[in-house]
């Protein structure tokens, strides 16, 4: 199936390095246009989820999955999940679709290669934005209610607990998402998160761009402009 949601258009000119700064020339604009008409309408989004109780310390959080206790050591991630008992982890993609646009597009122009990347990064976030919003409306019925998702390599969640997340969703076999040996995964436009479940809506302690390990030097900083 498609998308079915909006890719934003400043979300994809963000990507592409447009802070505010320069403008978007009419030619340009057409381009990433059919870009995101392209990448939304033959993007196949999956997703699987799972929650688990955890239990957070200071600088760790210990995930009690059946077979095992997962240890993730990340302060930034345990002030993140400052209060909750429980977490949901996941995974998504939008499918190997915006991989083959690249491609095609990188034979004849690296520029138009680049605008489909973008696309496809606003893409993967645009529905895993949908999915949160109906995942907390389906907590806060309960009075329980949501922190912002994290993602190993975000922070200092280090990127090595991708084989974690594998492990403990059956990823491959369950959403067809495969981990490379150097933990790129494909589809390259995939995501694995964790979201706390708390019981307050008091601020979880995250800060966005500003808490992770390549803040200052990343060229798709929100901060930027």
């Amino acid at each position: 199936m498609p998308l079915c949601v909006d890719i934003p258009i400043k979300e994809v000119q963000r990507y592409m390095g447009y802070h505010g700064i320069a403008e978007v020339t009419p030619d340009m604009q057409e381009r990433i246009n059919k870009a995101i008409d392209q990448v939304g309408t033959q993007s196949h989004p999956r997703i699987i989820l799972k929650e688990f109780a955890i239990e957070v310390a200071e600088r760790t959080v210990v995930i009690h999955a059946e077979s095992e206790n997962l240890v993730l050591e990340s302060e930034s991630l345990a002030r993140n999940l400052s209060g909750c008992l429980r977490a949901i982890l996941l995974a998504a993609t939008i499918g190997p679709s915006c991989d083959m646009l690249v491609r095609r597009a990188s034979v004849t122009s690296a520029a138009d290669a680049a605008i489909y990347q973008a696309a496809g990064a606003a893409a993967i976030e645009a529905f895993l934005d949908s999915e949160n919003d109906r995942l907390k409306r389906e907590y806060e019925k309960d009075n329980l209610y949501l922190r912002p998702r994290f993602s190993p390599g975000y922070g200092d969640l280090k990127l090595d607990h991708q084989k974690d997340w594998f492990r403990l969703l059956d990823i491959s076999k369950q959403i067809g998402i495969e981990l490379t040996d150097s933990l790129l995964m494909v589809p390259t436009k995939s995501v694995t998160a964790i979201i706390g479940i708390g019981g307050d809506v008091r601020p979880s302690g995250c800060s966005g761009c500003k808490d992770c390990n390549m803040h200052g030097k990343c060229e798709f900083s929100s901060e930027k402009g």
